[in-house]
């Protein structure tokens, strides 16, 4: 179902990713070792990355770090392996396949169909030496790290040291990371500093964009041809103006639209709604750090775009701050994907935060 607003697995359910999905498969066929999928929220990463994962014949492990981090405050060796492991339990085949790899990595154990942690002495990086020579035998194995900057908090556990071992030595493992934080994940990754273990190395990026308004358009009229609905041409112009090409807010306005039949604007509405509920979620941490996130958020959205109109507006509302810490503010909301800085402009890119941030 196009609608639906759940990641999808099925390329038939994924709208207008062709090139993207081929893009992806070609560099995992080509052997890249690191590929970067990358793009703001709700465009569709998971759902791609699902979807070629389901469909290549490679054996592949899928972990959902901020899923982890949030389960767990913490994505140590043991819990990160524990995720690995996870993935390889419970699939008779692939247990069976991989076993006598895994059983030379120290402090592991197979229970049936299980794999499990046992002892202190477990090390990620001899797991992955198994993978990979179980990947010589089967051609690749793919390891994929979905919103993988929250890998920034392994505390004693250096997965960017550990990704640097991965590419340089172990040529039959692919890693695929996916990042709505796209300035958080760079900074882990540090490609560009020279005392960061992955500084110099290739890697290949895929970036998602939100769609045109014509896609826009065409996405909601395939969708509501398939739920055997007929929807007014201005009704779909509205939703493409209001939602403006970012699919998972577009799918979950179609969704409402035909499950609980409701009109444009009570549809409109409900996502808000829903949005309200996931953004509070989202940027709770940020603003319980510091409220002026909430502020700034606010006088973006409002359509403040310069530095120092922002500034002042914070500055009216809470008092005074200096430049460096307020410029600290401004660019943390950059990384984390909440607002793009264009011409020495700064926006919000998504418009439903926008109205979501107006209303703070």
């Amino acid at each position: 179902m196009l609608f639906s607003p759940y990641p999808k697995t099925k390329r038939e359910d994924l709208f207008d990713r062709e090139s993207e999905l081929k893009e992806l498969e070609d560099a995992i066929n080509r052997g890249e070792r690191l590929i970067l999928l990358l793009g703001m929220r709700r465009l569709g990463k998971s759902s791609l990355l699902n979807v070629v994962l389901n469909e290549l014949p490679n054996p592949s492990v899928k972990i959902d770090v901020r899923k982890t981090y949030a389960e767990y405050s913490s994505v140590n060796r043991y819990i990160i392996g524990k995720a690995l492991l996870s993935s390889l339990s419970g699939k008779k085949k692939l247990v069976e396949e991989v076993r006598a790899f895994l059983s030379k990595v120290k402090g592991l154990s197979v229970s049936g169909l299980r794999f499990e942690i046992t002892s202190k002495d477990f090390s990620i990086t001899e797991l992955l030496e198994a993978l990979n020579e179980y990947g010589e035998e089967k051609g690749r194995v793919i390891i994929a790290f979905d919103e993988a900057q929250y890998l920034r908090f392994g505390g004693a556990t250096r997965y960017d040291g550990i990704l640097a071992y991965a590419v340089d030595n172990l040529e039959n493992l692919t890693f695929i990371l996916t990042g709505s934080e796209v300035g958080l994940l760079f900074d882990f990754l540090k490609f560009d500093n020279p005392e960061a273990p992955l500084f110099g190395r290739y890697h290949h990026d895929i970036i998602l964009e939100r769609f045109s308004k014509e896609l826009s358009r065409e996405f909601l009229r395939k969708g509501f041809e398939e739920a055997g609905l007929s929807m007014e041409e201005k009704e779909i112009d509205r939703a493409v103006e209001e939602l403006d090409g970012i699919v998972g807010w577009l799918s979950l306005y179609g969704y409402i639209r035909v499950t609980r039949k409701l009109n444009h604007e009570k549809a409109l509405e409900e996502v808000l709604r829903e949005a309200k509920s996931v953004i509070n979620t989202e940027v709770s941490r940020l603003f319980a750090y510091s409220p002026r996130y909430r502020v700034i958020l606010k006088a973006v959205a409002l359509g403040y775009s310069r530095w120092s109109d922002i500034k002042d507006y914070l500055t009216l509302k809470l008092g005074y701050i200096n430049d460096s810490n307020f410029s600290s503010l401004l660019e943390n909301l950059v990384k984390y994907g909440y607002i793009e800085k264009k011409e020495g402009r700064y926006m919000i890119p998504d418009p439903v935060l926008a109205r979501v941030f107006r209303e703070l």
